[in-house]
């Protein structure tokens, strides 16, 4: 019997799975024991140590077992190298699907407290791009986010209103965006909730009486909080 092996018990108590987890890759023929003796127990050393370790990190990072046992037997480095770096193109496009959805939390709980700031800070420039365009007596409809291309980002995200005289632009942020830019500064603010279009359209005019066009709406996704029954509006005043 060779000596410096562990049970399959103590290997699982390694890396913090159960032994039916090892017992199932040996049957899918990905980790096969250093020794069975006679009474069957199963025995590991460092190899298959090593071995159990590099599996767990390919199913870590989303391999199914058929893909890994290939790679086991017939793959190069050249083939884990295109694996690895396959992943890590799926690992930050999910890295950034969780940031955003982060944002998204750390929004939904701000606007749960129900602070009231007279101010908004643009940090750095805000490139806008412009999904509608239509005109200032009619309303924005779910056929004109449609036919826009957007689909969900729309209401998960924010969106800009750019009101002028006759006409206005829906928008959202784009860093590539050429049709808008809002400039970083700190400006003054006037919030505004309504339920219709008809008060919406009243507490713009009251101030139109006091800014210039165009004015700059913002629309958090505080719809969430009213299963999309409220609308909020953010409209910018001059820096400050």
């Amino acid at each position: 019997m060779t000596v410096n092996l562990i049970t399959i018990s103590e290997l699982a108590n390694i890396f913090e799975i159960n032994q039916h987890t090892i017992r199932h890759y040996e049957e899918k023929g990905l980790l096969a024991p250093a020794e069975v003796s006679e009474n069957g127990y199963r025995k590991y050393g460092l190899t298959e140590a090593y071995k159990l370790s590099f599996v767990l990190f390919l199913r870590e990072l989303g391999l199914s077992l058929s893909e890994i046992n290939e790679l086991l037997e017939s793959g190069s480095k050249i083939d884990y190298t295109k694996v690895l770096m396959e992943r890590k193109l799926k690992i930050q496009e999910e890295k950034h699907r969780l940031d955003m959805l982060s944002q998204m939390v750390d929004e939904q709980i701000h606007l749960t407290t129900k602070i009231k700031e007279k101010t908004y800070d643009v940090k750095s420039p805000i490139r806008l791009k412009c999904l509608v365009r239509k005109q200032i007596t009619e309303n924005l409809t779910i056929l004109d986010l449609l036919e826009s291309g957007l689909k969900k980002e729309i209401f998960l995200g924010r969106v800009y209103y750019i009101i002028y005289e006759n006409f206005y632009d829906v928008c959202i942020e784009d860093k590539d965006g050429k049709d808008f830019e809002i400039d970083s500064g700190r400006y003054g603010m006037t919030v505004i909730e309504v339920k219709n279009e008809v008060e919406l359209n009243y507490e713009l005019e009251k101030i139109l009486l006091l800014q210039e066009l165009p004015l700059i709406a913002i629309e958090d996704n505080e719809r969430f909080l009213s299963s999309g029954e409220r609308l909020t509006l953010k409209v910018l005043g001059a820096q400050r």
